[in-house]
């Protein structure tokens, strides 16, 4: 993924038209761009899960605001539940780092009120909606190619589907129901380490 996982679960949970959060994901936004961001961390190696618990191994940051800020507050022994659980508290205002980021980067302005898309460019400096169509279609390569997906992917189809907003990616009534079947067993099929899988299972049930 060319955005950080947190980003790409940002975007897919963002409106395009509206330019707000999806009202699915009103409550579960903020605790889902946490664990995004935890998962990263992982995948990064700047922490180690061990039976559910935390483990920070490195502390030199990511170069990505969002994430380096999570990895400052992550404490070694508490669970991943309750990290997130008290990040999420800590960081209400992440949405706005996130707006901040994702427009200083050209995929998101700010016109009136609303957030919203600079339309597609052919320009590479402001190929803005092109890296969530990427996004959009490696999920649905998922669910119509059998495509197996990577670590961050995994991450990141589980978090969407956790948060009830997989429709937001499949609008087609039979394609939706396609892609939850998926997202009862990408886990499984993605073959990530234990550890990883233990933790996305977990967070299934902390969002369910």
């Amino acid at each position: 993924m060319k955005l950080s996982i947190a980003e790409g679960f940002y975007l897919i949970a963002l409106d395009d038209e509206e330019g707000r959060i999806l009202a699915a994901a009103e409550k579960t936004v903020v605790p889902g761009v946490i664990s995004a961001c935890i998962l990263e961390l992982y995948l990064l190696k700047k922490i180690k899960l061990d039976g559910g618990n935390i483990s920070v191994i490195d502390t030199i940051g990511t170069g990505n605001g969002i994430l380096d800020n999570v990895l400052k507050k992550l404490q070694t022994g508490p669970s991943l539940i309750d990290q997130i659980k008290s990040l999420s508290g800590k960081f209400k205002d992440i949405q706005e780092d996130l707006n901040a980021l994702l427009a200083q980067r050209g995929i998101l302005k700010k016109e009136e009120t609303k957030l919203l898309w600079i339309p597609l460019s052919d320009r590479m400096d402001n190929a803005n909606y092109a890296f969530e169509q990427e996004i959009r279609n490696n999920l649905k390569a998922i669910v119509f190619k059998s495509a197996k997906p990577s670590p961050a992917f995994t991450v990141l189809y589980s978090l969407i589907d956790d948060c009830n907003i997989l429709s937001e990616v499949f609008k087609d009534k039979d394609e939706l129901i396609d892609a939850e079947k998926v997202g009862k067993e990408v886990v499984d099929r993605s073959g990530v380490e234990p550890e990883l899988a233990n933790a996305l299972r977990e967070l299934k049930t902390y969002f369910g």
